[in-house]
């Protein structure tokens, strides 16, 4: 071990430092806090925040999009303000937005404390208010890089490198603050769960070391309040059970019985958590299976192709660690495709996980750095993995913020330390050209990706750009040039917004032919058709494939009754009748809607005798015989 990479903290004279450098690792050596952070760190400090807001603030103007929806716009608690608090806090995350609980997902969902935020927000404003959400965002998220530069100050409290820039505390918070994967935690007001959940995680840790040092019941009380919070942030904080004491473990020489108090207590935590969360959000049932393909993306998959779709997901997690381009918002059904456990990519990504693995365990016992790092990711990755439960999509790029911190450790410790000690003449300054040219990659990723956030138009024609086979994307790509129709007045740009809505839709139900958004769109675009040039052949022509798909879209109805008495009784007769008829011969529920479209012709043409010898079919297929008699009667009549 070098003298440079070497000097303990403590008061020790020199050639206790040799000793001790070969028989521990430095890194173990001494107490974790022996200055104060700020006095040394200030300056990174600022760094850090000026850094977050030079790459982040032109999302400031941006309004909501996406998921804001059922958190912030469309959640009656968050919009009462702080009377909705204790509604957040008692009730599933979404029962503000349905109005009931419900099981879309497995295990429910409780994240109050972000949720709060934005109550609190709306009870200061008054109104709804994105610009100020943004800047919260970003303010958390500075705060939780110079958090993570503190934790991280007190881990590596022995190393001195020639050059502030590459003190690992502050290389790694700045491969943190700049990752572009971290775009849609920071950029999506929602994301703020992400943060919210990294930065008490982090508080946790640093009060559990801080315990350490003093046995002070003070700072093992901050450390389980820091790590309660984080868990009403989002689950993802249950990882911390294991990082906080493996932590300790790593860099310490801490005894056994410290490193069990803690272990105890955050179980003691996490069981209290366990409690609230079940008697607010319920007890998950795992072995209830989620039908809609857009909350549980394995739906009908084997087992082998569920494993092998996980492991390909995995793998693309790494990958855009490494190299995060091309990002994207959207990783739904099927922007990442069925792969079969054999597949020479799951493979890979198999293999590779099992490697890292074998590293992180083999380092145990020599406390690694890098098996440190190693370990931090497997562990803070398993809660979203899949593995452990089904998270309702394949992957996202927000799902790996917490875990992307032990990346961002590594490859500071690797070009900090490592490479210098490999080549002594040029490590230190190949360390850091690649550190310089990673950040600079890495900002101009994030600055360049921060504008996606702007609309829904923007958002969902990036999204399909790259997810270009997810049903998702393209539906909400449909959504958004919709809604852009909807508030536009030239008549020539209208209709183009609608031909390319329907490409986007067409292309959603071609992944997903049962969509249920995705046909709804088509048929708004067909109607807005109708509406543009009354063409009835050309709206019962483009209806009918979409009819047949999803005959249970409420707005279906609300046009046929728009178009009753129009004049067009001689071409929706055949339309409806047709339709009917077809229904019937499905197997599954679309038979159930027959008997609407036949009762739409009925309306028409009530004497006609083979329309009344189909209701009587399909009124007996429904099982209502009275009806059934009733029709086939009425066909007897008729000539």
């Amino acid at each position: 071990m070098s003298k440079r990479k070497s000097t303990p903290v403590n008061k020790v004279n020199k050639e206790s430092v040799k000793i001790i450098a070969h028989e521990i690792p430095a890194h173990t050596v001494g107490p974790f806090h022996n200055s104060s952070f700020f006095r040394q760190y200030w300056k990174q400090s600022i760094v850090i925040v000026l850094l977050s807001f030079g790459l982040y603030h032109a999302c400031i103007p941006y309004n909501y999009v996406l998921d804001d929806q059922m958190v912030i716009t469309g959640n009656s608690f968050t919009k009462k303000g702080f009377s909705g608090i204790w509604d957040i806090l008692t009730t599933e995350s979404f029962t503000g937005y349905f109005g009931e609980k419900k099981d879309l997902v497995q295990g429910n969902r409780y994240r109050p404390l972000s949720i709060i935020t934005f109550a609190i927000e709306y009870g200061i404003t008054g109104d709804l208010n994105p610009a100020l959400s943004h800047f919260v965002n970003i303010l958390l998220y500075a705060l939780t890089g110079i958090l993570l530069m503190m934790v991280l100050q007190m881990l590596f409290r022995n190393f001195r490198p020639k050059w502030s820039m590459m003190a690992i505390p502050f290389l790694a918070s700045l491969f943190f603050i700049t990752h572009p994967i971290h775009t849609e935690a920071v950029a999506n007001i929602k994301g703020r769960d992400e943060i919210m959940c990294m930065l008490f995680s982090l508080a946790a840790l640093y009060a559990a070391l801080r315990y350490t040092d003093t046995n002070s019941k003070r700072w093992l009380t901050g450390s389980m309040i820091g790590y309660f919070l984080a868990l009403l942030s989002k689950e993802n904080a249950i990882t911390f059970v294991a990082v906080i004491p493996l932590t300790v473990y790593f860099f310490s020489q801490s005894n056994r019985k410290k490193i069990n108090t803690l272990l105890l207590w955050l179980i003691i935590t996490t069981i209290f958590y366990l409690i609230l969360r079940f008697n607010t959000a319920g007890v998950p049932k795992f072995d209830h299976e989620i039908t809609d393909l857009m909350n549980n993306p394995f739906l009908g998959m084997k087992g082998t192709e569920k494993f092998g779709t996980i492991m390909y997901t995995l793998g693309k997690y790494i990958m855009l660690l490494i190299f995060p381009h091309p990002l994207s918002h959207d990783y739904y059904p099927y922007a990442i495709p069925k792969v079969p456990i054999f597949n020479i990519w799951a493979i890979l990504s198999l293999t590779l996980y099992l490697y890292l693995i074998y590293l992180g365990l083999k380092g145990l016992g020599k406390k690694s750095v890098f098996s440190y790092t190693i370990l931090f990711y497997l562990t803070t990755l398993t809660i979203v993995s899949n593995i452990v439960i089904n998270l309702g999509t394949f992957m996202n790029e927000r799902f790996i913020f917490m875990a992307s911190a032990g990346f961002c450790v590594a490859l500071a410790y690797f070009l900090a330390e490592h490479l210098p000690k490999i080549s002594l003449n040029y490590g230190f300054k190949a360390g850091l050209v690649l550190s310089a040219v990673i950040l600079i990659g890495y900002c101009a990723k994030t600055y360049d990706r921060v504008p996606v956030w702007k609309d829904a138009l923007s958002l969902n024609q990036a999204a399909v750009d790259v997810s270009s086979n997810s049903a998702r994307a393209n539906s909400f790509m449909s959504t958004a040039l919709f809604e852009e129709y909807k508030i536009t007045k030239e008549r020539e740009v209208k209709i183009s917004l609608l031909d390319k809505a329907e490409i986007y839709g067409k292309k959603a139900v071609e992944i997903m032919p049962d969509y249920s958004n995705a046909n709804l769109m088509l048929v708004g675009v067909v109607s807005e058709r109708y509406k543009m040039g009354n063409d009835i052949n050309s709206y019962v022509k483009d209806m009918k494939p979409i009819v047949l798909r999803r005959p249970d879209i409420p707005f279906i109805k609300e046009f046929s009754e728009y178009l009753r008495d129009r004049g067009h009784n001689e071409v929706l007769f055949p339309f409806y009748f047709s339709i009917g008829q077809e229904l019937m011969g499905f197997k599954d529920k679309r038979r159930d809607w027959s008997v609407q479209y036949l009762n739409y012709a009925y309306s028409i043409y009530p004497n006609h005798k083979g329309l009344n010898e189909a209701l009587s079919r399909a009124y007996d297929l429904s099982g209502n015989v009275n009806e059934a008699n009733r029709f086939r009667i009425a066909a007897q009549n008729l000539q």
